[in-house]
């Protein structure tokens, strides 16, 4: 059904803006008329039709987005709508939708991924909460004959503010409900640095050519912050 509405001829010639939000709305149509009723489905297709129209229109290529497998399309639409976590634009978005071209010269694909504020958002759901410390080389960290973490001393008046202030993130996990901690985690600083290496924006700046996109990049301008947001999905 996905690739028979997707692939539909159409009388009138449309934009290529307008093609992507009518073959948005009429997937998640049809998938969402089984799961939630006609009712429900009328009122998550145009939430999540919008949310992909305007992540399209924020792209800076948003023909990447025009271009996507109705198969990917349909994969973000099912996950948007089991979740309930729709997918936005800017810092304050809970999820993204992103094309990916998995091999040099093959149509991209859209793939679904929740910011470290829709991991927060699951596992508040869960009654906890996640919290990410930045742990700076002048603090002092032990592990445990449990490899349990155990900060032993942080300079509280002079966070890492800077890639060489940080020494990695402390994850911790606790129960919203008592407090407690239930769980932590150490992410180094070398393990964030290698996940940095797959973001576009920040492979685009090291380009001595594009060095003026530095002053944007959120790598280059928020590393402690994005080092959180990395630890946190890690």
């Amino acid at each position: 059904q996905v690739m028979s509405i997707a692939n539909k001829p159409e009388a009138k010639q449309l934009s290529a803006p307008q093609e992507f939000r009518q073959r948005s709305t009429q997937i998640a149509g049809v998938l969402l008329r089984d799961w939630v009723g006609e009712e429900r489905a009328r009122e998550a297709t145009g939430r999540i039709a919008t949310a992909l129209s305007a992540s399209a229109a924020a792209a800076k290529n948003p023909q990447d987005f025009y271009d996507c497998t109705p198969q990917s399309i349909a994969k973000v639409i099912a996950i948007s709508a089991l979740t309930g976590i729709m997918v936005s634009t800017g810092q304050a978005a809970l999820a993204y939708a992103i094309p990916r071209r998995p091999r040099k010269g093959e149509p991209p694909q859209l793939q679904y991924q929740l910011s470290h504020r829709g991991v927060a958002a699951l596992a508040k759901r869960a009654n906890l909460v996640l919290i990410a410390v930045p742990i700076s080389i002048r603090d002092r960290v032990e592990v445990d004959d449990n490899s349990e973490v155990i900060v032993t001393e942080r300079d509280f008046d002079n966070p890492p503010l800077s890639e060489e202030d940080l020494r990695g993130v402390l994850i911790l996990v606790k129960s919203a409900a008592t407090g407690i901690c239930l769980a932590k985690g150490f992410v180094a600083k070398s393990v964030i640095n290698v996940r940095r290496q797959q973001s576009d924006s920040y492979r685009f700046a090291e380009d001595p050519k594009n060095a003026w996109a530095r002053d944007s990049s959120p790598w280059h301008k928020w590393y402690v912050e994005q080092s959180m947001k990395t630890a946190m999905h890690y």
